[in-house]
């Protein structure tokens, strides 16, 4: 009998612990060496009772480079090459993007690097164990798609960004399968954002409301559900988490970030833009315009039509200086007088010389249509989704480093001080928003604008 049809499987998998030298590590290229958290973690999730498992959801919480999503891959790996026989096992995401990385492109790259005729990997969008005719597949949130589902095995990835309202259909949808003899959720994340990230404070709140289940390590239980949390600077268990790497880390990230990836904490989304001592400490005066200087000038105004902002900066070397600051606001009972605006606008143009006019799309498409045949200068859209994002982050890096120099100007730092910012999903860029409904914004949208994109042009 040809031996990829020949499958002996145990009555139940062996130790995962045991079982790891399988697995390969992308990063290293060879066998993963687990460290003693992990093997706990591990053996205390898979924990067997008879011929089943004792729990059926598991939620590993922990710090950043802790290797939570290399053990979602082993999971996936070892369940599908020793748990049985034409078993569905799925790596969940958001988009199907996010589903075919992370974990199911750690374990394609383990089985690669295993030199392993077993598996056939010639599908992008699933991976097939020949011997057992087990499929491991990526799979977005689509409840409806999924309902009536056989799955063995579903490993999710940072749930604390499954916050609406089809993750949690799919979440209940995806539950393990109690007539399958090993059926098992495996999820992973860091802490959440309050008020926001309700699938995981469940399950976080009913873990700890369980027993500790390991006198060692931050282990409970509670009914069929495993968790480890592991939080504070008491997380770092790792060789890597060294002093060094926390440092460059404070020093490059968001306060609640930090707090967030790197001490597993729950934070808000978010909080006050910048520190307003900050952007006082920014206060100073630039040195005058040289004949041949550039300005970049944002141009922003509210949907509402209750604000306008105008901003010009130039640029020497990596230090951004503010040159104008001008706001419109509508008198008692009025509206602002676009006119007015697009002359100001024109003006400027004729006494400085002016690389760019960057401006937001969605409210001023018509006036810059009109201002390109009037101002003779280049005028272009700012997209409002990933370079607003790296805008806005930018911009709290450079108050931050102290890389921005303004005189002052009331009506900005108003702006400034009623901004807040809101965390991006992906951790590395932010957002720019009302810290209140009542409250201003623009002039610090507009500077945000014009310092990203005077740092992007060929000028200072």
């Amino acid at each position: 009998m040809d031996q990829h049809l020949k499958v002996l499987q145990p009555a139940i998998p062996p130790d995962i612990v045991d079982w790891s030298h399988n697995f390969f590590v992308p990063e290293t290229k060879a066998s993963i060496k687990l460290e003693p958290v992990q093997k706990a973690v591990l053996r205390e999730f898979f924990r067997v009772d008879g011929e089943r498992f004792r729990y059926t959801t598991g939620l590993y919480s922990t710090i950043k480079k802790s290797g939570k999503t290399t053990i979602g891959a082993m999971v996936m790996q070892w369940a599908s090459e020793t748990w049985g026989e034409y078993l569905e096992i799925y790596h969940m995401g958001n988009k199907l993007g996010q589903a075919k990385e992370r974990a199911f492109k750690i374990l394609r790259r383990s089985i690669e690097l295993s030199g392993s005729d077993e598996w056939d990997l010639s599908n992008s969008l699933d991976l097939v164990h020949i011997p057992t005719r087990n499929t491991v597949k990526p799979l977005p949130i689509n409840a409806a798609g999924e309902a009536g589902g056989n799955q063995s095995l579903t490993v999710w990835t940072e749930i604390h960004g499954y916050v609406h309202e089809e993750s949690l259909r799919m979440w209940s949808e995806m539950q393990p399968v109690p007539t399958q003899r090993l059926s098992f959720r495996f999820a992973e994340s860091y802490a959440g954002y309050e008020g926001e990230s309700d699938l995981l404070r469940n399950l976080w709140d009913l873990a700890l409301e369980g027993e500790r289940v390991h006198d060692e390590y931050p282990i409970y239980a509670n009914g069929g559900l495993v968790a480890y949390i592991d939080t504070g600077k008491a997380a770092r268990r790792m060789p890597w988490q060294t002093d060094a790497y926390y440092a460059r880390a404070a020093a490059e990230e968001l306060p609640d970030q930090y707090r967030r990836l790197h001490l597993n904490e729950w934070v808000s989304s978010q909080n006050t833009f910048v520190p307003i001592e900050w952007w006082a400490s920014c206060k100073g005066q630039s040195p005058p315009l040289t004949a041949n200087e550039s300005l970049v000038v944002g141009v922003d105004a509210a949907v509402s039509g209750d604000c306008f902002a105008i901003v010009g900066v130039s640029r020497r070397g990596d230090t951004i200086h503010v040159r104008f600051v001008r706001v419109w606001e509508p008198p008692q009972g009025g509206k602002i007088n676009f006119a007015d605006v697009e002359q100001f606008l024109i003006d400027i143009c004729q006494q400085y010389r002016v690389a760019q006019i960057c401006y937001d799309p969605y409210q001023l498409h018509q006036m810059m249509t009109n201002l390109r045949r009037e101002a003779q200068t280049w005028i272009k859209e700012f997209n409002q989704g990933v370079d607003r994002l790296k805008a806005d982050k930018a911009l709290y890096d450079r108050i931050r480093d102290g890389r921005i120099v303004h005189a002052g100007e009331p009506v900005l730092t108003d702006h400034i001080e009623a901004a807040n910012s809101k965390i991006d999903s992906d951790e590395s860029r932010l957002r720019i928003v009302k810290a209140s409904p009542l409250r201003k914004i623009d002039a610090a949208v507009a500077l945000s604008m014009a310092a990203y994109r005077s740092q992007k042009l060929n000028i200072g």
